[in-house]
């Protein structure tokens, strides 16, 4: 019995199915957006409002349910994250939230990893946190 190896998907795959996902859903709800192409180191999006407020969006992208991998940053107006769940074989869904409100997600999940006594290294929001940031369109501007 010949046992078959599983393939390992590229991050890059999701990351890129992540951003076009992302961008798309935007353009649907009435946004300009301009992808920044890896030439930002923490943005991914560059985005303008149906109101043409500027702002920027970190996407974080998935394809199966598992640990949001983020890390708390210095706090940058107008910036906000959506993580991307971009299964093969269902529908995407989205998280959307504020750059303060990863910041707090982090730390909480820092201080429980402390409370463990476990690694502070790897951090970031379990799927049972970014639950109750599902949908959240309207946390961007206008």
């Amino acid at each position: 019995m010949k046992l078959m190896k599983k393939e390992r998907r590229s991050s890059h795959r999701t990351q890129w199915t992540a951003q076009f996902a992302v961008a798309s859903e935007l353009c649907k709800r009435g946004y300009e957006v301009a992808f920044t192409m890896g030439n930002h180191p923490s943005v991914d999006l560059m985005v303008h409002s149906p109101n043409q407020e500027a702002f920027l969006i970190d996407v974080k992208g998935l394809y199966k349910k598992n640990y949001w991998a983020i890390s708390t940053k210095k706090e940058k107006p107008n910036l906000f994250y959506v993580l991307a769940f971009v299964p093969d074989h269902d529908h995407n869904r989205y998280f959307i939230l504020t750059q303060a409100q990863v910041n707090s997600e982090v730390e909480a999940d820092i201080a429980v990893a402390r409370s463990r006594n476990a690694s502070e290294n790897f951090t970031g929001i379990t799927w049972k946190r970014a639950e109750q940031y599902e949908g959240a369109w309207q946390v961007l501007p206008k």
